[in-house]
């Protein structure tokens, strides 16, 4: 089996797993919403938030000052940029995620020990425009991703998917980790 039929194996099966997990944390949210309202008599808490606990911060359309990826219908960044392949390059399995926006998108961001892992949409034009200030070159292991630094340190990577364009923001990593995590995304983004 050649390495694009193991690729396309493996996507087909990360899709798969995808899948079934957010079937599991819908029917969580669904199961814990019910309860809420039984248990107080009341409309369930954190209608419209994002339900698995485990992606961190719940999502609420519109935290961000105006619509973010769950109202364009996109799947959440906690699931493109998978919790495995965080913990392996040493932001564990706990750490909770932060939402943000940056210049470059919207998105989650998790930070631990002085490493930091982000998956952001260009979900914007101003986004979709945004060009690092010393320029991009292309990452030869991934077709169609661009690496880019920032003064501050940060590294960018730009891929394309099915879902659009992010961008992979990974700071306190060496250049090996930085290819798993640029990897392993690509990977999500061609199973959507």
């Amino acid at each position: 089996m050649g390495f694009l039929d193991r690729a396309k194996k493996l996507a087909e099966q990360a899709k798969g797993v995808a899948e079934q997990a957010k079937g599991l944390a819908e029917d969580a949210l669904a199961e814990a919403k019910a309860r809420s309202a039984a248990s107080d008599g009341t409309a369930s808490a954190g209608a419209g938030a994002s339900g698995d606990p485990r992606f961190g911060t719940a999502y609420v359309p519109g935290m961000l000052g105006r619509a973010g990826w769950r109202e364009r219908g996109l799947t959440d960044p906690a699931a493109v940029l998978p919790i495995d392949e965080r913990d392996r390059v040493g932001i564990p399995r706990s750490t909770r995620s932060e939402i943000v926006e940056e210049p470059f998108g919207m998105g989650r961001r998790w930070s631990a020990g002085g490493r930091a892992a982000g998956l952001f949409y260009r979900l914007y034009p101003e986004q979709q425009g945004f060009e690092p200030p010393a320029g991009r070159s292309p990452v030869t292991a991934v077709p169609g991703a661009w690496f880019a630094e920032l003064p501050d340190g940060r590294s960018l990577v730009f891929l394309e998917g099915g879902s659009g364009q992010v961008v992979l923001e990974l700071s306190g990593m060496d250049d090996a980790e930085r290819l798993a995590l640029t990897q392993a995304v690509a990977l999500q983004l061609a199973a959507t």
